[in-house]
């Protein structure tokens, strides 16, 4: 009887990821529209399922290398809740590290074969174009920063209302999840041994490429291009001379144009943001910077920046009726909702992640995992680029996107590193 029960357990965690992605996600990504059991319940469902891999295989989770910096971001989440002056505000948050940390696990559990991982990889660069296609018919887009762009977007018509915001999605939240996802379909385009699969990755990258210059989101421009580069280079060495060229671009245009007005070029938002010149971003990075200097250990509280920055840290040019969630920095952020320990994990996670990137890369060398390995580190430093100038994962939406990504770069080394312990093996 124990060892059918075991077996049961088992079985229901070998298909983890279905059960977090189809029943858990929903509901916590559209918490406006269901009601509160169903919340409760999409919470516990994530220790349910660890409880129940526990039964089965002994372990509650897959280890991995991240393990403890995820720990010390999660453990900080009731500390952020306690710091929180309006609870309420916390609540986004809170579904967002559950369900983020739920997929994390999910996908690093549930993936541990070839067929399983290639399987979730495919489905990843279909959903590429697919997402394009998406944001391209149901966003809001325009802003005036390309002239050419809003030309364009003028041709498009507004097909798809979103029921979550008829008036369309926010450009820039579309363009944190594409910046995220585009490097698997380039990763592909350079390193895919089926030339049908080259051809038709490279073209899923021209589209989505050409809809996330639509969104007119520099940040996410930014973090794409520094992917791109990283990416070319690690294809072929050549490309390292991209970057005094790019050094030698970019001190030309300072010259030519001043560091001024190039500054405000990379900074400025739209006509309808609250971040609308350099000077306004300067601004709120050094009230995000009083914030972490006066709550360093727990931080202000989840969700509460934009309560606090009206209350303690107002911002002179502002309307104090505009809303501004988070600090347009993914370190600010970080650090300003759960405090220097929580920057400090993140700043561990991110670094370790980078090692398993690169040893998937060496691992993986003339094999098929090569440019999916690829694809994965240029959605790592994409994110990192983008996180410089904005933070759209703080949204749940994209950052789930990111997790995602974040458990198929650990389940990948996972699987690379038994390949190469089996063929290490001395055979009889």
């Amino acid at each position: 009887m124990r060892a059918q029960f075991r077996a049961a357990a088992g079985r229901i965690a070998s298909i983890e990821l279905p059960i977090v992605l189809l029943g858990v996600a929903p509901v916590l990504l559209f918490d406006a529209w269901v009601p509160r059991w169903a919340l409760i319940v999409a919470l516990a469902a994530i220790p349910l399922l660890w409880l129940v891999r526990w039964m089965g295989t002994g372990s509650p989770v897959r280890a991995t290398p991240v393990d403890l910096p995820i720990l010390i971001l999660l453990a900080m989440v009731p500390v952020g809740v306690w710091a929180a002056a309006i609870r309420p505000l916390s609540l986004p948050g809170i579904y967002r590290a559950v369900l983020c940390a739920g997929l994390f696990y999910a996908v690093v559990g549930t993936l541990t074969s070839a067929r399983r991982l290639w399987t979730f990889a495919a489905l990843l660069l279909v959903g590429v174009p697919v997402l394009a296609l998406f944001a391209l018919l149901g966003t809001q887009m325009g802003g005036g920063k390309f002239p050419l762009a809003d030309a364009l977007y003028d041709w498009i018509p507004s097909a798809i209302q979103p029921f979550w915001r008829p008036a369309g999605l926010g450009p820039n939240s579309v363009a944190g999840g594409l910046v995220l996802l585009l490097p698997l379909t380039i990763g592909f385009a350079l390193g895919a041994r089926r030339p049908w699969l080259r051809i038709a990755c490279t073209l899923a990258s021209l589209f989505a490429g050409a809809v996330l210059v639509l969104t007119q989101s520099r940040g996410a421009l930014v973090g794409l291009a520094l992917a791109v580069v990283v990416m070319f280079i690690v294809w072929n060495r050549w490309f390292l001379l991209a970057i005094p060229a790019g050094i030698i671009g970019g001190m030309a245009a300072v010259g030519a144009l001043g560091a001024a007005q190039v500054g405000e070029f990379m900074l400025s938002g739209t006509t309808t943001s609250a971040v609308a010149s350099m000077e306004g971003r300067l601004a709120i990075w050094a009230r995000a910077l009083a914030m972490i200097r006066d709550f360093p250990v727990t931080g202000i509280g989840l969700g509460m920046f934009d309560y606090l920055l009206d209350l303690l840290y107002p911002l002179f040019d502002v309307a104090p009726e505009t809303d501004i969630f988070h600090p347009h920095n993914l370190f600010l952020f970080q650090a300003v909702s759960s405090g220097l320990p929580g920057l400090i994990a993140l700043l561990a996670l991110l670094f370790l992640l980078l090692v398993l990137a690169a040893k998937s890369i060496r691992w993986s060398q003339r094999s098929e995992a090569w440019p999916l390995a690829l694809g994965l580190l240029g959605a790592l430093v994409a994110y990192v680029g983008h996180g410089l100038f904005d933070n759209p994962t703080s949204f749940i939406r994209a950052g789930s996107i990111l997790w995602i990504l974040f458990g198929l770069q650990v389940a990948l080394w996972l699987h690379l590193r038994g390949q190469g312990q089996a063929e290490d093996r001395p055979r009889p």
